[in-house]
């Protein structure tokens, strides 16, 4: 059965109390009985250590035993702490025992006291004991006295009592402590599982298309608040990935719609024979279809570059090298505009897919003709830093804005100078290079000064 992380955690607090708090009390109670029954049993040990030590005495006192009265107040005081004690003579002759003061009698008591304390305390050993113990006067043996207790250890009924005390108050603290440690575990399963549920609830929201809202909530837990950081970056992410994909349908849309709409109207102006059908204008219509053709080839290829459908053919060869022969190819268009281009670098070896880097440096270099006028300089660095290769291409054009920086790597987006008809673009070059660099699991990176010109600077592994 799946439970709430609140009562699952309320559920796991709880029985891990409960085993420490039995275990607690139990070695409690252990160690209660085993140190109270030693302590008794000093006791015991020490009351015969007494009552000896008060015999010798008596035979100092009176330089010999006395009668039988003098041993009265010890013996009835040792029967009153449950020992029978008999005093004798070195000839073994009795001087004193309890039967006066119902020896039996007493003895029974003992077993009555036996009988209380197993049922207060559970089942304990009892054994009725008689020891002798030697008296001495100086070095000089005078007698012996033989000493009866029920051992090992003899619980008066106030001993008992006490130890029984102590187990159920030790009982009451253990539920008083499962009770506060349940109140304490809802107190913190609330405390955790609240902002779990209302993340949970806010990713259903997300799950249904709604980005909008955020969870401003923050804890005392620096896991939950990074969750909720993560979850909110995630919406955030989500909602700009939406929009993009908003803006990049309606961009789509622009594109085939403006050339189809100039092919449609000029087919039914033909048709209608309003237009003569000319070469010229079959031409132009050829070329629109072409146009679209390209734009719809362009965006194939970008995805099929992110989904990795379009598989890399690497190979090893000088980046330098291919930078050169390409970089022929722009002879005539640099002096067309009289441009001043320069090649920097060494021959530099990467691994990689040597078409889909021509084509990037291809797009590079005819993006910066495009935009550098007459008299411009643009130029092409090759380096190697830290393992890695550095592509740079700078020119002297018009740069760009600093509101367009972030957006020139989106598919579709042109800027104005780049919707200017004698330039021309479809605003999927950039983008394109974009997807090949990050197949290749590298960089693009862009600097520009508006008004001046642009730095466009590509990062990739020399080796993978």
């Amino acid at each position: 059965m799946n439970r709430t992380i609140k009562w699952q955690f309320i559920f796991s607090f709880v029985s891990i109390s409960f085993i420490i708090i039995g275990a607690f009390s139990i070695m409690t109670l252990s160690l209660m009985d085993n140190h109270f029954a030693k302590y008794v049993a000093e006791r015991q040990e020490s009351e015969i250590v007494e009552y000896t030590t008060s015999l010798e005495r008596i035979y100092e006192e009176n330089e010999g035993w006395p009668n039988t009265a003098d041993f009265e107040s010890i013996g009835l005081e040792s029967l009153h702490n449950l020992i029978i004690l008999k005093v004798y003579d070195n000839e073994k002759n009795l001087l004193w025992d309890p039967a006066s003061s119902d020896e039996l009698g007493n003895k029974q008591k003992m077993q009555d006291n036996a009988s209380y304390m197993d049922k207060i305390m559970g089942e304990m050993e009892h054994d009725y004991v008689e020891k002798t113990v030697p008296l001495f006067n100086g070095e000089q043996k005078i007698g012996e006295a033989l000493i009866s207790y029920m051992g090992p250890t003899a619980y008066s009924e106030h001993d008992a009592l006490f130890i029984a005390d102590m187990k159920n108050n030790l009982i009451i603290v253990a539920i008083v402590a499962l009770i506060l440690s349940i109140f304490f575990a809802a107190l913190v399963a609330k405390k955790i599982s609240g902002p779990i549920v209302r993340v949970k609830d806010f990713t259903r929201e997300i799950a249904k298309g709604d980005y909008t809202s955020l969870s401003p909530e923050k804890t005392d837990i620096k896991e939950l608040d990074e969750l909720i950081s993560s979850v909110n970056a995630l919406s955030v992410q989500l909602e700009n990935q939406q929009d993009i994909r908003n803006q990049l349908s309606s961009d789509i849309a622009h594109e085939i719609r403006t050339p189809l709409t100039t092919l449609k109207g000029s087919l039914e102006a033909m048709i209608d024979g309003i237009w003569e059908i000319t070469d010229d204008r079959l031409q132009s219509c050829y070329d629109e279809v072409n146009r679209i053709t390209r734009l719809i080839g362009s965006i194939d290829k970008i995805n099929e570059i992110e989904s990795h459908q379009d598989s890399l053919n690497k190979t090893s060869f000088d980046l330098y090298a291919l930078a050169e022969n390409i970089s022929s190819n722009f002879e005539a268009l640099f002096f067309k505009k009289n441009i001043y281009y320069a090649l920097n670098g060494d021959p530099l070896f990467i691994t990689a897919d040597k078409d889909k880097i021509s084509q990037v440096i291809t797009n590079l270099l005819s993006n910066a003709v495009k935009f550098t006028p007459p008299e411009g300089i643009i130029t092409l660095k090759i380096s190697n830093e830290k393992n890695q290769a550095l592509l740079t291409i700078a020119d002297t054009g018009e740069g760009i804005h600093p509101k367009e920086i972030n957006r020139i790597f989106e598919r579709f987006y042109m800027s104005d100078l780049s919707r200017n008809s004698f330039l021309g673009g479809q605003g999927i070059g950039l983008s394109i290079v974009k997807s090949i660099i990050k197949a290749h699991h590298g960089n693009i990176t862009v600097k520009s000064d508006y008004g001046k010109g642009s730095t466009f600077t590509v990062i990739l592994p020399v080796k993978r």
